[in-house]
């Protein structure tokens, strides 16, 4: 088995995408998705962001706009859902005036999946996809994994039978910032034993050798399953600087859910 396979834009297929959600690759690589030209431009506008926080469960890394993983109560749910198409246009905005890559990626899934692709609604309020994430020198994303039930509505459960997740790169460190993988899905009651006291993640001593690691390039694409164990190692020349989304599979018939 490929633990990580290399396709391109036009290559990329229906069969790719199943076997993220099968667990039958660890990864799926797209180098040069995003164009040299759309890429400076966007860099030099989010390097020094006005709109740019902290991500609100761990301060240390910055954003542009609210991802969904930050809802912890009703008002925040509010927040999310009333600031997720101003902060797509606001993002889009960004590339300007080239395509935006998430609505690049966004209408690519939508054209390969026989059902379709489409953002995620909740009570039928849609939800925000296209994070920008900075992970600055020296932060260290630890071992994780992603989960949208932590933070779904209790009726909403049950829905979801695999989530992904997409990353385009748009601002990569000379040294650093590789995303490492292992072949590990703790159940959630597992990874909430690992976790321990933390706030976040776990502690990579805990944990067997990454079975596999890869150093992208800005402007590439990279689909994994969020769902087994991963990280990100520290950066120590640049800022790396992501664009984040999350695709949610509910069945082989049914079209693909977008969020962040």
């Amino acid at each position: 088995m490929d633990r990580v396979r290399e396709t391109t834009r036009t290559d990329l297929s229906h069969d790719d995408v199943l076997s993220l959600v099968k667990k039958e690759t660890l990864a799926i690589h797209i180098k040069g998705f995003c164009r040299g030209e759309s890429l400076a431009t966007a860099r030099r506008k989010l390097l020094d962001h006005e709109d740019r926080g902290e991500l609100s469960q761990a301060h240390e890394f910055g954003r542009i706009g609210f991802a969904y993983s930050e809802i912890s109560d009703e008002e925040s749910r509010r927040t999310h859902h009333e600031q997720a198409l101003p902060n797509i246009a606001k993002l889009r905005e960004v590339f300007a005036p080239y395509p935006s890559p998430t609505d690049e990626l966004r209408l690519l899934l939508d054209e390969l999946w026989p059902a379709g692709a489409h953002l995620m609604e909740v009570d039928g309020k849609k939800c925000f996809i296209g994070i920008c994430r900075y992970q600055d020198r020296n932060v260290d994303l630890n071992p994780h994994t992603d989960a949208l039930e932590r933070n779904l509505p209790a009726h909403y459960q049950g829905h979801l039978q695999a989530q992904l997740s997409a990353n385009i790169y748009v601002n990569i460190p000379e040294q650093g910032g590789e995303l490492e993988l292992w072949d590990i899905e703790p159940s959630e009651g597992d990874y909430q034993g690992l976790m321990g006291e933390r706030a976040y993640g776990i502690e990579r001593e805990k944990l067997p050798a990454p079975a596999a690691v890869v150093k992208p390039a800005a402007g590439d694409l990279m689909l994994l399953n969020p769902r087994v164990i991963h990280a990100v190692r520290p950066s120590h020349d640049s800022s790396r600087v992501t664009l984040g989304h999350f695709l949610g599979f509910m069945g082989s018939d049914r079209p693909l859910v977008f969020w962040s």
